[in-house]
Formats: structure tokens, sequence, C-alpha cells
């Protein structure tokens, strides 16, 4: 009986350690909010992430080497004008962007909103959605870049290493992102939430953007910090990393997003609708 009890439990462990493996190789590894990159989307290792997906060959199936690395790492001058290289150690995009464009320009006049029972009185709506008025979308950030150079597909997953001392330290570079999870692949960024705007020039154009003191998670979230919506500009401009931790450390939403989305509560932390 023992024996039997045993098997069963080794079959089942066996049966789990599938389907996480499974799971890995798809892509759909994912360790739960706020518990570190290990076992993350961003977990490029083999042992722990996703690494067999994206062919990689790292000696001590490090996490960390496929984004930053303590030594040689890569400087502005071989980085496409990047002047953010946090110990950067993976290839860089030189994609031009197309991004998101507003059609709501100075806002609906009464023409437009005769319809819906407004006939006058423009001057209400004269300050509403403004965005590419005063308010303009520039290039994606640094910061943005170094997420796009995995994500638009130009650069692979697993180039990487700039060290020529150690080849230990280097990918291949064969292997590019799934379709499911790239972003601005071709350049076109028209399609998705905008990146490299003036978040305070939004906020003085537009009374349905929250102001940068808004608290986005903490409040109440037990071990987590108070996070505001200004802690997360980069120069005041909003980028990836504004709606996305990528380590997966203070986050309380899904798919790295600083606070769950569930009923819209991430969309409503920064537009009051």
């Amino acid at each position: 009986m023992k024996k039997s009890i045993l098997l069963a439990a080794a079959f089942g462990l066996i049966l789990a350690g599938t389907a996480q493996a499974q799971d890995s190789t798809t892509g759909s590894f994912n360790a739960p909010a706020g518990t570190g990159i290990v076992g993350s989307k961003h977990d490029l290792s083999i042992a722990t992430g996703i690494g067999a997906l994206y062919g990689q060959t790292d000696a001590l199936d490090r996490i960390c080497i496929y984004c930053h690395a303590p030594h040689h790492t890569l400087q502005q001058a071989d980085a496409a004008g990047i002047n953010y290289l946090p110990l950067w150690n993976h290839g860089v995009t030189t994609q031009f962007y197309n991004t998101y464009q507003s059609d709501f320009g100075d806002g609906p006049d009464a023409t437009g909103l005769a319809g819906v029972g407004v006939t006058s009185d423009t001057a209400q709506f004269a300050d509403r959605h403004l965005f590419n008025g005063e308010a303009t979308i520039g290039e994606p950030g640094s910061v943005s870049r170094l997420c796009l150079s995995c994500h638009d597909g130009t650069v692979a997953v697993n180039e990487y290493g700039f060290d020529p001392q150690r080849a230990v330290s280097q990918g291949a570079g064969t292997h590019f992102i799934a379709d499911q999870f790239k972003i601005g692949g071709g350049g076109n960024l028209t399609n998705h939430h905008p990146i490299g705007f003036d978040y305070n020039d939004v906020v003085q154009h537009d009374d349905e953007i929250a102001d940068p003191s808004t608290v986005i998670n903490g409040a109440g979230a037990g071990a987590k910090e108070m996070t505001t919506i200004g802690s997360l500009l980069y120069n005041g401009r909003m980028e990836c990393v504004t709606c996305h931790d990528v380590h997966n450390t203070k986050n309380t939403g899904e798919t790295f997003l600083w606070k769950s989305d569930r009923e819209s509560g991430f969309c409503l932390t920064c537009h009051i609708k």
C-alpha cells in the first residue's frame, strides 16, 4: 500500500513538473505578483523560467545576465543614443516608432455632440481630451527602448553579452520574441497606449487625467509601499515602466502591472471616468 502511495505521489510530482515546464516553454510561466523575477515571464533562465523557449546557452543558467552584467556592459556610444543604461548587457533597438495619435484634437464641438443632447456651450468641452494639441507624443524614451529591444522583435532575446574575454556571457542572438508578446513590431506603436509624453503637460490640458501625486498601490496592500504616478515617471514622462514593474517586486497586479486591472481599477487610477 505504501509503495503504491509513494508511486502515485512521485507520478504526481512528475506531472506537476511537466506542466510547469510546459508552461515555461509556451511563455505562460508566471510567478505571483510582487514575488520577484524568479519564475516570472522575465526569468530567462532554463531552470526556473522561459529560457528554453529562447535558446539560452548561459553556462551558469543565470537570470539577470540577459539584461544586466557587472562588467563590460554597453556604453552610450554603442547604444543608439540611449542614455539610460543600467549596466545594460543586451542588444538595443534602433527602430523608429510611429506612436499613438489621438483624434480628439481640441475636443468635440457642439456640432459633433448635437446627437447626444448638446447643442451649445462648446467651451465646456474645449479642454477635454487634448493630447496632440499642446501635449505632444514623442518617441519612446531610453527606458522604454530597453523594453522594446526585446519586445519589438528587431533584436533577438538571446543577443546579450559584450565581454570578448568571456564567451560564457554571450548569446547567439538567434531567438526572437514570440508573436504574442511582441509590441511595436515594424515600428508600429499606433495601436498601443502612448508612451514618451510629458505627463504633467497632459494633466494641465485634460481634467480627466489624475494628478501625479495620486497613489497607484500601497494603500491597504499590506507590505507594499506607497507608489504614486509621479514616482513612476521618467524625466516627467510616461514610459513602459510607468505601468509595469519589470522585475515583479513591488507590483500588486497581473502581467507586471503596478496594480491589478480587475474591474479596470488600474486604468481608472490615471483616467478619471
